[in-house]
C-alpha cells in the first residue's frame, strides 16, 4: 500500500478544546475526503476516546452535540458513567 492509497481525513475548523467543570475536553470533528458526514470524537483529560456511533450532516451540528452533552451530563458524569451516546 502507498501513501497514495491512505484515506484523507479533513479535520474542522470547529474542533477545539472546551472546558466543562473544570475539565478539559478536546472536540474533534473530521471525516474522510471522499465522505460528506463528519465524525465526533472528544478526548477527555484522562485522554479517553469517546466516539459517537451517529455521524453529522455539518460539523457545526456536530459540534453543538458535543457542547449539549457534555454541558447536561456533567462533565464527571460523561467520563466516568457509561450513559453518552459514545462507544470506546
Amino acid at each position: 500500500m502507498t501513501l497514495d492509497d491512505e484515506p484523507v481525513v479533513i479535520d474542522s475548523g470547529l474542533s477545539q478544546e472546551m472546558e466543562v467543570d473544570g475539565y478539559l475536553f478536546e472536540v474533534c470533528i473530521y471525516r474522510l475526503e471522499e465522505e460528506t458526514a463528519w465524525t465526533l470524537e472528544v478526548i477527555d483529560e484522562e485522554g479517553t476516546s469517546h466516539i459517537w456511533n451517529a455521524t453529522f450532516a455539518s460539523d457545526f451540528a456536530a459540534m453543538v452535540e458535543a457542547q449539549k452533552v457534555i454541558r447536561t451530563a456533567g462533565a464527571e458524569r460523561f467520563m466516568y458513567e457509561d450513559s453518552g451516546p459514545t462507544l470506546h
